[in-house]
């Protein structure tokens, strides 16, 4: 399908590059220059117009749409990524790493929400698309420090979303180092759901930020229930700090792609565990 803004869509010389190729939709074009800057910070719009197959005058006019929404800035011959732009891409990178597994072990934390609860979730992906599976619930509230996951429930018509303010960490679009302390300890929450960087049984949940670990220790210390949702993949490194002891630990949820050592680890430290 071709949009009503391609009047010059294809390039005359898009057959030389590549006989086969197939005229794209501005959407999926716009989709293809992000997934370029994904792959490198700057691009010219000559080379866009070569590996989309249409003239630079589209090219230029997708460029001015991507930047209007805040993914890109232009410069001369081509274009960047903006600020947030490295934000978006580099979040979306995260969201993309065992996508399937974080969406069974999301999907199992959901089932333990009932309306009329106050949960807290942290800013990791895999509490994210909790975020896409609750925004139909009733009498909610989340306290959250993700950025994403407050833009995602803020379409949410009866979920009450409270962000905790604090410092921007750029590599997790969270937030940390909370500028008022004294409200952490004055919140009610009845669930905790977090996640982390790294995972062991001797360790329990471990990031690599300090700050990171205070910020998720401090929101899990106001939960009458703390549980992990943590993908086998995090069970491979070790960080420097750790936010929550095995012990301190109400429930693990972990996808069963979990190799079976640590299956039995977690079962001699005596951690309540789902596999999902």
């Amino acid at each position: 399908m071709i949009d009503d803004d391609d009047d010059d869509l294809i390039n005359p010389d898009a057959a030389f590059f590549d006989p086969n190729l197939v005229p794209l939709s501005s959407e999926e074009r716009r989709e293809r220059i992000i997934q370029v800057l994904r792959e490198q910070d700057e691009v010219s719009v000559a080379e866009l117009s070569r590996r989309l197959g249409v003239s630079e005058v589209t090219t230029r006019k997708d460029l001015q749409q991507l930047e209007e929404q805040g993914y890109l800035t232009r410069v001369r011959g081509g274009a960047v990524v903006s600020g947030r732009g490295q934000l978006e891409l580099r979040f979306a990178a995260r969201q993309q790493l065992n996508l399937d597994e974080k969406r069974r072990v999301a999907a199992r934390a959901v089932e333990l929400i009932q309306p009329g609860t106050t949960i807290f979730l942290d800013g990791s992906t895999t509490a994210f698309q909790m975020t896409r599976l609750l925004r139909d619930m009733h009498n909610l509230t989340v306290i959250t420090t993700g950025l994403y996951a407050a833009l995602e429930l803020s379409f949410a018509p009866d979920v009450t979303t409270i962000v905790v303010g604090g410092i921007l960490r750029r590599r997790t679009s969270s937030l940390v180092d909370t500028l008022s302390p004294n409200l952490l300890r004055r919140l009610h929450v009845d669930i905790a759901f977090l996640s982390c960087r790294g995972f062991n049984a001797e360790q329990g949940m471990m990031e690599s930020d300090l700050r990171e670990a205070q910020m998720k220790r401090a929101m899990a210390e106001t939960a009458l229930r703390k549980v992990a949702l943590v993908d086998h993949a995090k069970f491979a490194s070790v960080y420097v700090a750790t936010s929550l002891l095995p012990e301190e630990i109400d429930l693990l949820i972990v996808d069963n792609g979990l190799a079976e050592d640590q299956r039995r680890a977690l079962e001699a430290a005596q951690i309540a565990v789902e596999y999902v």
